[in-house]
């Protein structure tokens, strides 16, 4: 089945795949105001019989990163993924009673408007495909995040997409370093920096 392999610093951290995929979507996000520079999500949908989907995770809610560290997602194939930590159906009362919290939460939510603590005012991520150096992606005026976006998903099977960007609160604070497809034994390698 179609996976996404992991490494962290060249040790293997967790192959995410499931029988009937939907969607396998790695993220690494780092933030310059965060308690480290970055973390790794490691999520996914799969299908469920009648028509139903779940949501799936494969590890802790977020990894925390250090500067330094080296995340490496190869496309691959692999008859023995990760187990993953949760599977949760989208009809399950506990992800209904979460989506009605989130929406309440939504409509009290005040955007903060102050400037975020620049804990990390130096963010980047050092991105390699098939050991190339492709991008370096920093914070450009009023950028705050620098996210890498991994997606693969059952409509277009024979590819990864991969998109790197940097933004912040500001409509015009954005920048797109990196957007690519990979192919089977591709893989991208991202150095965090802080």
């Amino acid at each position: 089945m179609v996976c996404i392999e992991v490494r962290l610093d060249g040790e293997l951290f967790r192959i995410a795949g499931i029988k009937d995929a939907s969607l396998i979507t790695p993220t690494l996000s780092g933030y310059v105001g965060g308690e480290t520079p970055a973390c790794l999500i490691l999520r996914g949908m799969c299908d469920l019989v009648g028509g139903r989907a779940a949501h799936v995770s494969w590890g802790p809610d977020e990894v925390a990163l250090t500067s330094g560290t080296v995340v490496t997602f190869r496309f691959t194939m692999s008859e023995s993924p990760s187990h993953p930590e949760q599977i949760v159906p989208t009809d399950s009362p506990a992800y209904i009673e979460e989506q009605r919290d989130f929406e309440a939460y939504k409509k009290t939510l005040v955007p903060d408007s102050n400037p975020s603590p620049r804990a990390f005012p130096e963010l980047a991520f050092h991105c390699r495909v098939n050991r190339r150096a492709v991008t370096v992606a920093t914070l450009n005026t009023g950028e705050e995040h620098v996210l890498c976006s991994v997606l693969w998903d059952k409509w277009h099977p024979n590819r990864l997409l991969v998109s790197v960007r940097s933004f912040g609160n500001e409509p015009h604070a954005k920048t797109e370093w990196l957007r690519e497809d990979l192919a089977i034994g591709d893989e991208l390698e991202v150095r965090v920096a802080a």
